[in-house]
């Protein structure tokens, strides 16, 4: 049997996974940029830019969703022990629209491991058919994201499906605005299944880009906490972190790219011998569209 602390490092170095974050300051709101109300050439009112998610219609698109983490945990004896781990997940989303919001399907096609990963075969292959329904709220958020099969690869790519539509402004998000939101749910944080908040900061650029998508910069600053039984052992966890992510969305709604870091510091206490583990994870996200 592995002691406590033992079985504590090994939670966090299988896992690779999310965390949460100390509260920040909410970014102080920039004024709107200027806009003519008039064109000077044609002496037409000027149509405003809204970007906001469809309200009918539904459509089918397939992402991939790719993740690396490198966990760092220090173990009682003052030894580190760092761990690295990367995939892509190439998952397809089914979604018919309503005025009410969006109903979701989302299945894992297949999971692709970093080079000289084969050790993690196993854990990645767990992942693939995993597949949930859920609902993305008018103004965005994606809730209610329920299925299976679970397995530690599969629920990071639930969360990380859950990163994928950004909140925004029940009206529509317009260049230059800024807005806070906050949400509450179950992640997958190292090897437990938790209960997190975040706070969501948001800030959409004042400028499209040159193919018409608008930026949006989001940062969540999350805490989560959570317990269960790992190799036998009680424990329990605490943690902080921070998702600092860019977006990429078109007019129509469509999420073209997603981009950022999420960095984690959590604690795996061990009530029976009295001993905490630390442990840090940086992991680097993106989600791009494919078609």
């Amino acid at each position: 049997m592995a002691s406590p602390w033992r079985a504590a490092i090994l939670v966090c170095c299988a896992a690779c996974a999310s965390g949460t974050p100390q509260s920040a300051p909410a970014p102080a709101a920039e004024p709107a940029p200027y806009r003519p109300t008039v064109d000077p050439l044609k002496g037409e009112p000027v149509r405003e830019l809204v970007f906001r998610y469809p309200t009918s219609g539904g459509g089918i698109a397939r992402y991939a969703l790719t993740r690396r983490d490198s966990v760092n945990a220090t173990m009682p004896t003052g030894d580190v022990q760092i761990q690295v781990l990367g995939r892509t997940a190439y998952v397809t989303v089914t979604w018919v629209a309503a005025d009410s919001g969006a109903r979701l399907t989302a299945q894992v096609d297949s999971v692709v491991g970093d080079s000289g990963l084969l050790a993690f075969s196993a854990s990645l292959d767990s992942a693939r058919g995993a597949r949930w329904n859920g609902f993305r709220r008018p103004a965005g958020q994606l809730r209610e994201l329920d299925g299976g099969p679970r397995s530690l690869v599969g629920d990071q790519v639930r969360d990380q499906l859950a990163l994928l539509f950004p909140a925004l402004p029940a009206a529509g998000a317009r260049p230059g605005m800024t807005w806070i939101d906050s949400t509450s749910g179950p992640a997958r944080v190292s090897a437990f299944e938790a209960t997190e908040n975040a706070r969501i900061d948001s800030r959409a650029e004042s400028q499209v880009t040159s193919a018409g998508a608008l930026p949006l910069v989001v940062v969540r600053t999350r805490n989560a906490t959570g317990q269960g039984t790992q190799f036998g052992q009680p424990m329990a966890l605490r943690a902080t972190g921070s998702d600092s992510l860019t977006y990429q969305l078109a007019p129509d709604g469509r999420v073209l790219s997603v981009e950022g870091t999420r960095i984690t510091d959590l604690v795996v206490d061990l009530p029976s011998i009295g001993q905490s583990v630390p442990a840090h994870e940086r992991s680097s996200l993106r989600m791009s569209l494919l078609r």
